[in-house]
Formats: C-alpha cells, sequence, structure tokens
C-alpha cells in the first residue's frame, strides 16, 4: 500500500531566511551608527575608530581605542551614562519594534 500526502503551506522559508538576514544587517548598522553618535568627541579618535565586522555567529561593533573603557564608563562630561548601556538600550526598542514588522 502506497500512501501520498500532500500539505499545502503557505509559509515561504527563503523569505523569512530574507528577513532575519536583512534584521540583522539593520541591527548591526543601527548597533554601529549609535555607539558612534554616543561616543564623545574631544578630537574625534575614538570616535572614528568604530568598526563592525561580520562573523560566523552574527557580527561584532567594536573599538580598540585604548581609553574608551573609561569613556564607556561615563568619565565624559559629554556621555555621563557611557556608551554601552544606552546603546543596548535604544537597540532594544528598536528590535522589538522590528521583530513585530516580520512575518510569520
Amino acid at each position: 500500500m502506497i500512501l501520498n500526502i500532500r500539505v499545502k503551506s503557505s509559509f515561504d522559508a527563503d523569505k523569512l531566511s530574507r528577513q532575519v538576514k536583512n534584521l540583522l544587517d539593520d541591527f548591526k548598522t543601527k548597533t554601529y551608527n549609535t555607539a558612534r553618535s554616543l561616543t564623545p568627541v574631544r578630537n574625534g579618535f575614538a570616535k572614528s575608530q568604530w568598526k563592525q565586522k561580520s562573523t560566523s555567529k552574527g557580527f561584532k561593533v567594536t573599538n580598540e581605542t585604548p581609553y574608551i573603557p573609561f569613556l564607556d564608563q561615563g568619565s565624559s562630561r559629554q556621555a555621563p551614562k557611557g556608551i554601552s548601556k544606552p546603546t543596548v538600550r535604544i537597540l532594544t526598542g528598536y528590535v522589538k519594534n522590528k521583530t513585530r514588522r516580520i512575518k510569520r
């Protein structure tokens, strides 16, 4: 006995995959731009050192300026709350808003 079963579905895995990739790309760019915009400026060096890189697990946004940890701890009057905590706060709202738009 042979049993043939067909299932019709409107689920499009490729479309969902593209939406997730686009969301990740947007998130990477938004993270980079937000961290950069929150970096205090005396001579512009720390702000210019932000880098974004795609990795096998997602992405990295880094800054290897020797004094960036002090700026991130709020040592500047221009950014008394630092850089990373405000960036995470901003991006949390951004991701919540964006993920609501992905159709399942």
